[in-house]
């Protein structure tokens, strides 16, 4: 236990404590008196009667304001003690219990079971000890105590302050910010869904975006969002991701063969067999040119060519004279790469 009590000693809180109950006590008799009082000046009627209500509160309300004003206090408060000490006569008043836990517990409608209540304090989960707070008499007559203890009574209490739709965004706003409670909010289907249906097309988005910066989960993602019909369409009408889509293909194809050469029996033997295909595509590639060539270029006795149709075929004379260096250089050197000047010519630059 600490040795101060706020800015004082253990010692001098008690003895602050010890007298301020006789304080209390006595505060509690006033206004028990107070009480009597209003009860002598007006009893309490019994619920119906031949009195009209309207008469009823008229009379009472009328005298009791009266009396309120003599005294200084308000009509509320000379009903509340009128009230309490109806619910607590003389003799089942109990002392070392507050004005105020006899004020909580009088709504209690039996009197058996009221009177039974305050002689069966509960136990206070702060100090130990059975006793009466007005925290745990409201507990007892199924009110919100003034300061929540456990996890319901919270809860209870937020929502009560959140009740204005923007202190509920602020206060969930901010909350959320906090990693550990945002991931046990996602553990729970419903809140997620809820989360979810209530973000625009944007925000969805973004939010993908964020979840799959991981090339495992956009994989996985991408996936199973793919089996759509509808979304594979869409997809499909992306020209960049179709694009990329085939390139993928040929990637994966292009392991895969990659792969069988390096780790299969026969691997050796398909690499030669590739080899012995290439040659024999590159001799047909040749042959195909040389027998079009030896057609296309008798064709040519005498006829005149317009200047764009002369610029044109010279242009492509060099694309092909600059493939075929390209291909002897391949063939004698094994080097299959270009310089610049070789790519913008292919390119027809």
């Amino acid at each position: 236990m600490s040795e101060n009590v706020g800015q004082v000693t253990r010692q001098r809180y008690e003895e602050i404590v010890s007298g301020d109950r006789q304080l209390v006590a006595q505060m509690g008799r006033a206004m028990f008196t107070i009480g009597d009082h209003a009860v002598e000046i007006e009893p309490m009627r019994p619920q119906g009667g031949s009195t009209s209500h309207s008469d009823e509160l008229f009379g009472v309300y009328a005298s009791l304001q009266i009396y309120a004003d003599d005294i200084g206090l308000s009509l509320s408060t000379v009903l509340n003690y009128r009230f309490t000490s109806h619910r607590w006569p003389a003799g089942r008043r109990r002392e070392g219990v507050s004005h105020k836990v006899h004020s909580i517990l009088a709504s209690v409608q039996d009197d058996a079971e009221r009177f039974k209540a305050i002689d069966d304090p509960p136990v206070d989960d702060v100090t130990g000890t059975r006793r009466w707070t007005t925290n745990l008499a409201k507990k007892h007559v199924g009110r919100r105590p003034d300061r929540p203890g456990t996890v319901q009574e919270k809860v209870e209490r937020v929502h009560d302050l959140a009740a204005d739709e923007e202190v509920a965004v602020e206060v969930t706003r901010d909350v959320l910010r906090r990693p550990q409670v945002a991931a046990r909010l996602m553990e729970d289907t419903a809140v997620r869904q809820a989360v979810n249906d209530a973000q625009r097309p944007e925000h969805r988005a973004e939010a993908m975006q964020s979840l799959v910066k991981d090339d495992a989960a956009a994989a996985r993602m991408a996936s199973d969002v793919l089996r759509r019909p509808e979304v594979a369409a869409r997809v499909a009408a992306d020209d960049r991701a179709r694009h990329m889509v085939n390139r993928a293909q040929a990637d994966r194809s292009r392991q895969q063969a990659e792969a069988f050469r390096r780790t299969s029996p026969v691997g050796p033997s398909v690499r030669r067999i590739e080899r012995t295909e290439e040659f024999v595509d590159l001799l047909g590639a040749f042959h195909r040119f040389v027998r079009e060539a030896s057609r296309a270029v008798p064709k040519m006795r005498d006829r005149e060519w317009s200047g764009d149709e002369r610029e044109v075929l010279l242009s492509n004379i060099a694309r092909t004279r600059a493939t075929l260096d390209w291909m002897e250089t391949a063939v004698s050197t094994g080097r299959v790469d270009m310089d610049e000047e070789l790519a913008r010519i292919l390119r027809g630059e």
